[in-house]
């Protein structure tokens, strides 16, 4: 019993360091009334009760069965950040990959295992070049048929034909964040960003989740210098994938009179694409349809940005705080009878109370049985 005491007490120990949580911190979020007791607890000279238990799992931001497990956790997965978050990083990656592991899990309880694996490309980061990344883009639009404006179907394409799973989080000045690991692959999104400024994102984390395998080739923390080279070949790849050359040089050439283009013209492309003014001018730099001291000059000119975000305003939509895709999932395992009323409210992030009135947010009413079934004819 002591020796399992104090393998249970260095799990905790090791979950705490992982978050920068002090003992002090954590026993505040248990509920414990001084930071000794968790002091006793990851040394193994105190049991843990039940319902302590379960706290300290919540608080870790992990799953109770990883603490308990008969063989030592696996590494936690690494998550890619375009640009950190300014606070609790390491909560923020806990809680996501913990998210992914329940998402994974509801997939497996309904059936609902997406049968498409997202395809991997193994790269050699040292001698990517641009050139090769846009071709990259071009080549991944035409392979996922996402059409002449991807940005208008590229998430729902991730997440229902591939599984991958998007969560959206205040992540204050953060940007977004991608993963790969057993439960498939995973983006963390900022919710309070601009949607057209997240559909580049999605595209940004695409190439990571596409490149995954090459990430064991090089380490982000040693080379710095390469990483940052390899962040501008993904915005390459994502300018290519969401502003294909052919498309957008029509829609530019068609509004251009006596050599001149109107703002209200290229704020309606950049709508028209679903992209930021911002990724517009610098595409059709790279087109070279502008000249750099045309597309600098435009991102001074307060007229255009005033105009752009006048006209952008009622674009403007804010992500649930769970995706739809896991509240269905979650809701269905409960109405099988594999999730319990309890594991449902907490994976909604809400009370029991407030249960039914969560779930109507989502249509969902749980007073009706969607199990009701009819024979499919096969011929």
């Amino acid at each position: 019993m002591a020796h399992l005491r104090k393998v249970l007490g260095n799990r905790i120990r090791n979950a705490r360091i992982r978050l920068s949580l002090s003992q002090q911190q954590l026993a505040h979020e248990v509920g414990f009334s001084a930071s000794q007791i968790v002091s006793q607890i990851e040394k193994g000279e105190r049991d843990i009760k039940a319902w302590e238990l379960v706290n300290l799992a919540k608080a870790l931001r992990i799953d109770v069965s990883q603490l308990l497990s008969v063989e030592e956790p696996k590494p936690f997965a690494p998550v890619l950040w375009r640009k950190y978050p300014e606070s609790n990083r390491e909560l923020i990656e806990a809680e996501f990959l913990q998210r992914c592991e329940q998402y994974s899990l509801l997939e497996k309880l309904c059936d609902n295992v997406p049968r498409e694996e997202l395809p991997t490309r193994e790269l050699d980061y040292a001698t990517l070049t641009y050139e090769y990344a846009e071709a990259l883009g071009e080549e991944i639009r035409r392979q996922f048929e996402l059409g002449n404006r991807p940005a208008s179907c590229l998430s729902g394409l991730l997440e229902e034909k591939y599984g991958v799973k998007i969560w959206y989080e205040d992540l204050a000045e953060g940007s977004a964040a991608s993963t790969r690991d057993s439960f498939g692959a995973a983006i963390l999104m900022n919710a309070t960003e601009a949607p057209w400024r997240r559909n580049f994102n999605f595209a940004h984390e695409f190439f990571h989740l596409i490149t995954w395998p090459s990430f064991s080739t090089v380490s982000l923390n040693e080379d710095q210098e390469l990483w940052d080279e390899v962040e501008k070949r993904a915005n390459a790849f994502a300018s290519s994938l969401l502003l294909p050359s052919e498309e957008l040089a029509e829609a530019f050439e068609n509004r251009v009179k006596n050599d001149e283009i109107e703002y209200s013209d290229l704020i309606e492309i950049a709508r028209e694409f679903y992209v930021s003014t911002e990724a517009l001018l610098y595409r059709l730099l790279h087109l070279r349809l502008f000249q750099r001291e045309t597309v600098e000059a435009l991102l001074e000119d307060d007229e255009f940005r005033n105009l752009d975000k006048d006209v952008r305003l009622k674009d403007w939509w804010k992500p649930p705080e769970i995706p739809e895709r896991f509240v269905r999932l979650a809701f269905v395992a409960y109405q099988k009878g594999k999730l319990s009323r309890a594991r449902l409210a907490e994976y909604l992030n809400t009370s029991l109370i407030d249960l039914s009135n969560t779930l109507l947010e989502y249509g969902l009413d749980d007073s009706k049985n969607y199990q009701t079934s009819v024979r499919a004819s096969r011929r």
